[in-house]
Protein backbone atom coordinates (compact mmCIF):
# COMPACT_ATOMS: atom_id res chain seq x y z
CA UNK A 1 0.00 0.00 0.00
CA UNK A 2 2.90 2.36 0.76
CA UNK A 3 4.37 1.66 -2.66
CA UNK A 4 1.02 2.41 -4.31
CA UNK A 5 0.77 5.68 -2.38
CA UNK A 6 4.30 6.69 -3.37
CA UNK A 7 3.56 5.87 -6.99
CA UNK A 8 0.34 7.88 -6.92
CA UNK A 9 2.03 10.90 -5.32
CA UNK A 10 4.85 10.70 -7.87
CA UNK A 11 2.30 10.72 -10.68
CA UNK A 12 0.61 13.79 -9.21
CA UNK A 13 3.91 15.62 -8.97
CA UNK A 14 4.78 14.74 -12.57
CA UNK A 15 1.40 15.80 -14.01
CA UNK A 16 -0.18 18.37 -11.66
CA UNK A 17 -2.20 20.10 -14.36
CA UNK A 18 -4.11 16.89 -15.10
CA UNK A 19 -5.91 17.22 -11.78
CA UNK A 20 -6.43 20.99 -11.68
CA UNK A 21 -10.08 20.67 -12.81
CA UNK A 22 -10.73 17.86 -10.34
CA UNK A 23 -9.18 19.86 -7.50
CA UNK A 24 -11.28 22.92 -8.35
CA UNK A 25 -14.52 20.93 -8.59
CA UNK A 26 -14.02 19.24 -5.21
CA UNK A 27 -12.91 22.54 -3.67
CA UNK A 28 -16.05 24.38 -4.81
CA UNK A 29 -18.42 21.63 -3.68
CA UNK A 30 -16.86 21.34 -0.23
CA UNK A 31 -16.55 25.13 0.15
CA UNK A 32 -20.23 25.74 -0.61
CA UNK A 33 -21.32 22.92 1.70
CA UNK A 34 -19.07 24.05 4.56
CA UNK A 35 -20.06 27.69 4.05
CA UNK A 36 -23.75 26.78 4.16
CA UNK A 37 -23.41 24.82 7.40
CA UNK A 38 -21.26 27.48 9.09
CA UNK A 39 -23.56 30.32 8.01
CA UNK A 40 -26.66 28.41 9.13
CA UNK A 41 -25.17 27.72 12.57
CA UNK A 42 -24.01 31.34 12.86
CA UNK A 43 -27.43 32.78 12.01
CA UNK A 44 -29.23 30.42 14.38
CA UNK A 45 -26.89 31.39 17.21
CA UNK A 46 -27.31 35.06 16.33
CA UNK A 47 -31.10 34.89 16.35
CA UNK A 48 -31.02 32.92 19.61
CA UNK A 49 -28.96 35.67 21.20
CA UNK A 50 -31.07 38.46 19.72
CA UNK A 51 -34.40 37.00 20.87
CA UNK A 52 -32.87 36.15 24.24
CA UNK A 53 -31.75 39.75 24.73
CA UNK A 54 -35.08 41.14 23.52
CA UNK A 55 -37.25 39.00 25.79
CA UNK A 56 -35.03 38.49 28.82
CA UNK A 57 -37.42 40.48 31.02
CA UNK A 58 -40.48 38.42 30.03
CA UNK A 59 -40.86 35.48 32.39
CA UNK A 60 -44.15 34.13 31.02
CA UNK A 61 -46.51 34.64 28.09
CA UNK A 62 -50.26 34.07 28.41
CA UNK A 63 -51.96 33.25 25.11
CA UNK A 64 -54.69 31.25 23.45
CA UNK A 65 -53.99 27.53 23.64
CA UNK A 66 -55.25 26.62 20.17
CA UNK A 67 -54.39 27.80 16.67
CA UNK A 68 -56.54 28.32 13.59
CA UNK A 69 -54.94 27.28 10.30
CA UNK A 70 -56.38 28.68 7.09
CA UNK A 71 -56.45 26.52 3.94
CA UNK A 72 -53.11 26.62 2.14
CA UNK A 73 -51.20 27.99 5.15
CA UNK A 74 -48.62 25.98 7.07
CA UNK A 75 -48.72 27.97 10.30
CA UNK A 76 -51.80 28.66 12.34
CA UNK A 77 -52.97 31.91 13.93
CA UNK A 78 -53.84 32.06 17.61
CA UNK A 79 -57.11 33.56 18.76
CA UNK A 80 -56.82 36.76 20.83
CA UNK A 81 -57.13 36.81 24.61
CA UNK A 82 -59.09 39.36 26.62
CA UNK A 83 -57.13 42.22 28.14
CA UNK A 84 -59.31 41.94 31.24
CA UNK A 85 -57.13 38.93 32.13
CA UNK A 86 -54.40 41.38 33.11
CA UNK A 87 -56.16 42.12 36.42
CA UNK A 88 -56.50 38.42 37.23
CA UNK A 89 -52.86 37.78 36.38
CA UNK A 90 -51.59 40.76 38.41
CA UNK A 91 -53.51 39.46 41.42
CA UNK A 92 -51.70 36.09 41.22
CA UNK A 93 -48.97 35.66 43.87
CA UNK A 94 -45.49 35.92 42.36
CA UNK A 95 -46.49 38.28 39.54
CA UNK A 96 -44.75 41.67 39.46
CA UNK A 97 -46.34 43.07 36.29
CA UNK A 98 -48.52 42.06 33.35
CA UNK A 99 -49.24 43.97 30.13
CA UNK A 100 -51.28 43.18 27.00
CA UNK A 101 -49.29 42.66 23.80
CA UNK A 102 -51.38 43.74 20.78
CA UNK A 103 -50.01 42.74 17.39
CA UNK A 104 -51.15 43.30 13.85
CA UNK A 105 -50.08 44.26 10.34
CA UNK A 106 -48.92 47.81 9.81
CA UNK A 107 -46.85 48.99 6.86
CA UNK A 108 -45.03 52.30 7.10
CA UNK A 109 -44.73 54.62 4.12
CA UNK A 110 -41.29 56.14 3.64
CA UNK A 111 -40.37 59.74 2.88
CA UNK A 112 -40.46 58.93 -0.85
CA UNK A 113 -44.09 57.81 -0.63
CA UNK A 114 -43.25 54.13 -1.10
CA UNK A 115 -44.09 51.37 1.37
CA UNK A 116 -41.08 50.28 3.44
CA UNK A 117 -40.34 46.60 2.86
CA UNK A 118 -42.62 46.28 -0.17
CA UNK A 119 -44.24 42.86 -0.28
CA UNK A 120 -41.24 41.08 1.23
CA UNK A 121 -40.49 41.00 4.97
CA UNK A 122 -43.23 41.13 7.64
CA UNK A 123 -44.50 44.60 8.55
CA UNK A 124 -45.70 44.60 12.15
CA UNK A 125 -47.48 47.07 14.38
CA UNK A 126 -48.55 46.89 18.00
CA UNK A 127 -48.98 48.75 21.24
CA UNK A 128 -45.88 50.32 22.72
CA UNK A 129 -45.30 48.67 26.12
CA UNK A 130 -44.15 51.20 28.71
CA UNK A 131 -42.59 48.57 30.98
CA UNK A 132 -39.04 48.29 29.55
CA UNK A 133 -38.57 44.81 31.01
CA UNK A 134 -41.60 43.46 29.16
CA UNK A 135 -41.06 45.35 25.91
CA UNK A 136 -39.02 43.42 23.34
CA UNK A 137 -38.01 46.78 21.82
CA UNK A 138 -35.78 49.31 23.56
CA UNK A 139 -36.23 53.04 23.10
CA UNK A 140 -32.99 54.32 21.53
CA UNK A 141 -33.96 57.88 20.58
CA UNK A 142 -36.88 60.19 21.34
CA UNK A 143 -39.76 59.21 23.61
CA UNK A 144 -42.65 56.76 23.87
CA UNK A 145 -46.01 57.57 22.22
CA UNK A 146 -48.29 59.42 24.62
CA UNK A 147 -51.11 60.74 22.44
CA UNK A 148 -53.17 59.33 19.60
CA UNK A 149 -51.30 59.41 16.29
CA UNK A 150 -47.84 59.19 17.88
CA UNK A 151 -45.66 56.14 17.14
CA UNK A 152 -42.25 54.63 17.76
CA UNK A 153 -40.63 52.77 14.83
CA UNK A 154 -37.61 50.49 14.76
CA UNK A 155 -34.46 52.32 13.72
CA UNK A 156 -33.79 50.05 10.75
CA UNK A 157 -37.17 50.86 9.20
CA UNK A 158 -36.63 54.58 9.78
CA UNK A 159 -33.25 54.45 8.03
CA UNK A 160 -34.66 52.52 5.09
CA UNK A 161 -37.58 54.93 4.72
CA UNK A 162 -35.44 58.03 5.37
CA UNK A 163 -37.69 58.92 8.30
CA UNK A 164 -36.69 60.93 11.36
CA UNK A 165 -38.19 61.90 14.70
CA UNK A 166 -40.83 64.54 14.11
CA UNK A 167 -41.71 63.32 10.61
CA UNK A 168 -45.33 62.64 9.75
CA UNK A 169 -46.12 59.67 7.52
CA UNK A 170 -48.79 57.04 6.82
CA UNK A 171 -49.22 53.66 8.48
CA UNK A 172 -51.32 51.18 6.49
CA UNK A 173 -53.30 48.95 8.87
CA UNK A 174 -54.55 48.35 6.03
CA UNK A 175 -56.57 51.57 6.27
CA UNK A 176 -54.21 54.56 6.05
CA UNK A 177 -53.53 56.17 9.42
CA UNK A 178 -51.66 59.46 9.73
CA UNK A 179 -48.91 59.09 12.34
CA UNK A 180 -46.08 61.19 13.76
CA UNK A 181 -42.78 59.54 14.70
CA UNK A 182 -41.74 60.47 18.23
CA UNK A 183 -39.15 57.75 18.93
CA UNK A 184 -36.80 55.16 17.41
CA UNK A 185 -36.29 51.70 18.89
CA UNK A 186 -33.93 48.72 18.68
CA UNK A 187 -34.64 45.01 18.99
CA UNK A 188 -32.23 42.82 20.91
CA UNK A 189 -29.48 45.40 20.47
CA UNK A 190 -30.03 45.58 16.68
CA UNK A 191 -31.77 48.20 14.56
CA UNK A 192 -34.46 45.63 13.88
CA UNK A 193 -35.20 41.94 13.47
CA UNK A 194 -33.63 41.36 10.05
CA UNK A 195 -35.82 43.38 7.63
CA UNK A 196 -38.98 43.20 9.73
CA UNK A 197 -40.47 46.64 10.38
CA UNK A 198 -42.24 47.52 13.64
CA UNK A 199 -44.46 50.45 14.59
CA UNK A 200 -45.41 50.95 18.24
CA UNK A 201 -48.62 52.88 18.96
CA UNK A 202 -50.55 53.84 22.07
CA UNK A 203 -52.71 51.02 23.40
CA UNK A 204 -55.86 52.93 22.44
CA UNK A 205 -54.70 53.32 18.83
CA UNK A 206 -53.55 49.70 18.67
CA UNK A 207 -56.97 48.45 19.83
CA UNK A 208 -58.69 50.80 17.39
CA UNK A 209 -56.71 49.94 14.27
CA UNK A 210 -55.23 46.46 14.85
CA UNK A 211 -57.92 44.42 16.62
CA UNK A 212 -61.45 43.41 15.58
CA UNK A 213 -62.76 44.98 18.77
CA UNK A 214 -61.34 46.72 21.86
CA UNK A 215 -60.30 44.63 24.83
CA UNK A 216 -58.37 41.98 22.89
CA UNK A 217 -54.65 41.27 22.61
CA UNK A 218 -52.47 38.69 20.89
CA UNK A 219 -51.00 37.71 24.27
CA UNK A 220 -50.17 39.01 27.73
CA UNK A 221 -46.56 39.40 28.86
CA UNK A 222 -45.84 38.68 32.50
CA UNK A 223 -42.87 39.57 34.72
CA UNK A 224 -42.20 37.55 37.84
CA UNK A 225 -41.51 38.95 41.27
CA UNK A 226 -38.20 38.46 43.12
CA UNK A 227 -37.28 34.85 43.73
CA UNK A 228 -39.92 33.38 41.38
CA UNK A 229 -38.58 31.32 38.48
CA UNK A 230 -40.22 31.04 35.08
CA UNK A 231 -41.45 27.48 35.58
CA UNK A 232 -42.79 28.38 39.02
CA UNK A 233 -44.58 31.41 37.56
CA UNK A 234 -46.25 29.31 34.86
CA UNK A 235 -47.35 26.80 37.49
CA UNK A 236 -48.97 29.61 39.51
CA UNK A 237 -50.70 31.14 36.49
CA UNK A 238 -52.15 27.95 35.01
CA UNK A 239 -54.89 27.39 37.65
CA UNK A 240 -56.27 30.95 37.37
CA UNK A 241 -56.50 31.02 33.56
CA UNK A 242 -59.80 30.25 31.82
CA UNK A 243 -60.28 27.29 29.51
CA UNK A 244 -58.56 27.67 26.15
CA UNK A 245 -55.85 29.95 27.54
CA UNK A 246 -52.35 28.77 28.45
CA UNK A 247 -49.15 30.13 29.95
CA UNK A 248 -45.65 29.32 28.67
CA UNK A 249 -42.27 30.45 29.93
CA UNK A 250 -40.46 33.36 28.36
CA UNK A 251 -37.69 31.01 27.26
CA UNK A 252 -40.19 28.82 25.41
CA UNK A 253 -41.66 31.87 23.70
CA UNK A 254 -38.22 33.09 22.58
CA UNK A 255 -37.37 29.61 21.26
CA UNK A 256 -40.64 29.47 19.31
CA UNK A 257 -39.78 32.79 17.66
CA UNK A 258 -36.30 31.54 16.77
CA UNK A 259 -37.74 28.31 15.37
CA UNK A 260 -40.22 30.31 13.30
CA UNK A 261 -37.40 32.37 11.78
CA UNK A 262 -35.43 29.17 11.16
CA UNK A 263 -38.34 27.41 9.47
CA UNK A 264 -39.07 30.38 7.23
CA UNK A 265 -36.00 32.40 6.33
CA UNK A 266 -33.10 30.15 7.34
CA UNK A 267 -34.54 27.08 5.63
CA UNK A 268 -34.91 28.96 2.34
CA UNK A 269 -31.48 30.54 2.69
CA UNK A 270 -29.61 27.32 3.48
CA UNK A 271 -31.54 25.37 0.84
CA UNK A 272 -30.42 27.87 -1.80
CA UNK A 273 -26.78 27.49 -0.81
CA UNK A 274 -27.11 23.70 -0.62
CA UNK A 275 -28.39 23.69 -4.20
CA UNK A 276 -25.19 25.42 -5.31
CA UNK A 277 -23.18 22.94 -3.26
CA UNK A 278 -25.03 19.99 -4.82
CA UNK A 279 -24.47 21.34 -8.34
CA UNK A 280 -20.78 21.81 -7.62
CA UNK A 281 -20.47 18.26 -6.25
CA UNK A 282 -22.36 16.87 -9.25
CA UNK A 283 -19.96 18.66 -11.58
CA UNK A 284 -17.10 17.33 -9.46
CA UNK A 285 -18.37 13.77 -9.91
CA UNK A 286 -18.29 13.99 -13.71
CA UNK A 287 -15.01 15.92 -13.70
CA UNK A 288 -13.27 13.39 -11.45
CA UNK A 289 -14.56 10.41 -13.43
CA UNK A 290 -13.54 11.90 -16.77
CA UNK A 291 -10.16 13.04 -15.47
CA UNK A 292 -9.21 9.63 -14.14
CA UNK A 293 -10.64 7.85 -17.19
CA UNK A 294 -8.36 9.97 -19.40
CA UNK A 295 -5.40 9.47 -17.07
CA UNK A 296 -5.87 5.69 -17.07
CA UNK A 297 -6.11 5.64 -20.87
CA UNK A 298 -2.96 7.74 -21.19
CA UNK A 299 -1.10 5.48 -18.77
CA UNK A 300 -2.09 2.20 -20.36
CA UNK A 301 1.49 1.40 -21.35
CA UNK A 302 2.83 2.49 -17.97
CA UNK A 303 0.33 0.26 -16.16
CA UNK A 304 1.12 -2.63 -18.52
CA UNK A 305 4.83 -2.21 -17.72
CA UNK A 306 4.08 -2.27 -14.00
CA UNK A 307 2.11 -5.49 -14.41
CA UNK A 308 4.97 -6.99 -16.46
CA UNK A 309 7.41 -6.09 -13.69
CA UNK A 310 5.30 -8.01 -11.19
CA UNK A 311 2.80 -5.43 -9.88
CA UNK A 312 -0.52 -7.02 -9.01
CA UNK A 313 -3.92 -5.80 -10.21
CA UNK A 314 -4.66 -4.63 -6.69
CA UNK A 315 -1.47 -2.54 -6.56
CA UNK A 316 -2.23 -0.79 -9.86
CA UNK A 317 -5.81 -0.09 -8.72
CA UNK A 318 -4.56 1.14 -5.34
CA UNK A 319 -2.09 3.47 -7.07
CA UNK A 320 -4.90 5.18 -8.99
CA UNK A 321 -7.07 5.40 -5.88
CA UNK A 322 -4.10 6.83 -3.96
CA UNK A 323 -3.96 9.69 -6.46
CA UNK A 324 -7.69 10.26 -5.98
CA UNK A 325 -7.26 10.20 -2.19
CA UNK A 326 -4.49 12.79 -2.22
CA UNK A 327 -6.53 15.08 -4.49
CA UNK A 328 -9.70 14.52 -2.40
CA UNK A 329 -8.10 15.20 0.98
CA UNK A 330 -6.12 18.22 -0.23
CA UNK A 331 -9.01 19.81 -2.13
CA UNK A 332 -11.47 19.11 0.70
CA UNK A 333 -9.16 20.57 3.34
CA UNK A 334 -8.65 23.72 1.28
CA UNK A 335 -12.42 23.73 0.62
CA UNK A 336 -13.09 23.88 4.37
CA UNK A 337 -11.03 27.05 4.61
CA UNK A 338 -12.87 28.36 1.57
CA UNK A 339 -16.20 27.56 3.22
CA UNK A 340 -15.31 29.58 6.30
CA UNK A 341 -14.30 32.40 3.97
CA UNK A 342 -17.64 32.17 2.14
CA UNK A 343 -19.53 32.34 5.44
CA UNK A 344 -17.48 35.34 6.59
CA UNK A 345 -18.06 37.05 3.24
CA UNK A 346 -21.82 36.49 3.42
CA UNK A 347 -21.89 37.75 6.98
CA UNK A 348 -20.29 41.00 5.83
CA UNK A 349 -22.14 41.20 2.50
CA UNK A 350 -25.77 40.95 3.57
CA UNK A 351 -25.77 43.97 5.94
CA UNK A 352 -24.04 45.98 3.20
CA UNK A 353 -26.89 45.31 0.74
CA UNK A 354 -29.68 45.97 3.22
CA UNK A 355 -30.21 42.54 4.84
CA UNK A 356 -29.05 43.08 8.45
CA UNK A 357 -28.28 40.03 10.54
CA UNK A 358 -27.51 39.72 14.25
CA UNK A 359 -23.92 40.53 15.15
CA UNK A 360 -21.71 37.74 16.38
CA UNK A 361 -18.70 35.61 15.61
CA UNK A 362 -18.83 32.75 13.14
CA UNK A 363 -19.99 29.48 14.72
CA UNK A 364 -17.76 26.67 13.45
CA UNK A 365 -18.92 23.31 14.80
CA UNK A 366 -17.30 19.91 14.36
CA UNK A 367 -20.19 18.74 12.18
CA UNK A 368 -19.89 21.70 9.80
CA UNK A 369 -16.24 20.75 9.24
CA UNK A 370 -16.33 16.94 9.29
CA UNK A 371 -19.39 16.49 7.08
CA UNK A 372 -18.09 18.51 4.06
CA UNK A 373 -14.67 16.87 4.43
CA UNK A 374 -16.21 13.39 4.40
CA UNK A 375 -18.49 14.25 1.47
CA UNK A 376 -15.59 15.61 -0.57
CA UNK A 377 -13.44 12.53 0.01
CA UNK A 378 -16.27 10.05 -0.61
CA UNK A 379 -17.41 11.78 -3.81
CA UNK A 380 -13.87 11.90 -5.16
CA UNK A 381 -13.06 8.26 -4.35
CA UNK A 382 -16.42 6.97 -5.60
CA UNK A 383 -16.00 8.85 -8.89
CA UNK A 384 -12.46 7.48 -9.38
CA UNK A 385 -13.35 3.89 -8.45
CA UNK A 386 -14.43 2.72 -11.93
CA UNK A 387 -11.38 4.18 -13.74
CA UNK A 388 -9.13 2.68 -11.04
CA UNK A 389 -10.68 -0.75 -11.54
CA UNK A 390 -10.17 -0.36 -15.29
CA UNK A 391 -6.50 0.47 -14.68
CA UNK A 392 -6.10 -2.72 -12.65
CA UNK A 393 -7.37 -4.81 -15.57
CA UNK A 394 -4.59 -3.53 -17.86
Amino acid sequence: MNAALRLGVSSLRAHPRRFAGTFLAVFLGVAFLAGTLVMGDTLRAGFDTMFGNATRGTDAVVRSAGTITAPGESQGVRSPVGTDLVRTIEATPGVAAAVPDIQGAGQLVGADGKAIGGQGPPTLAGNWIDDPELNAYRLAEGRAPARTGEVVVNRGAAKKGDLRIGDTTVLRTPDPVRVTIVGLATFGGEDGMAQVTFTGMTQTDAERYLTPKPGEAASIRVRAGPGVGQDDLVARLTPVLPAGVEAITGQESAQENTDMISSQFLTIFTTLLLVFSGIALLVATFSIHNTFAIVVAQRARENALLRALGASRRQVTASTLAEATVVAVTASAVGLAGGVGIAAGLQALFPAIGFPFPDGDLVISGLSMLLPLAVGVVVCLASALLPAARAGRT
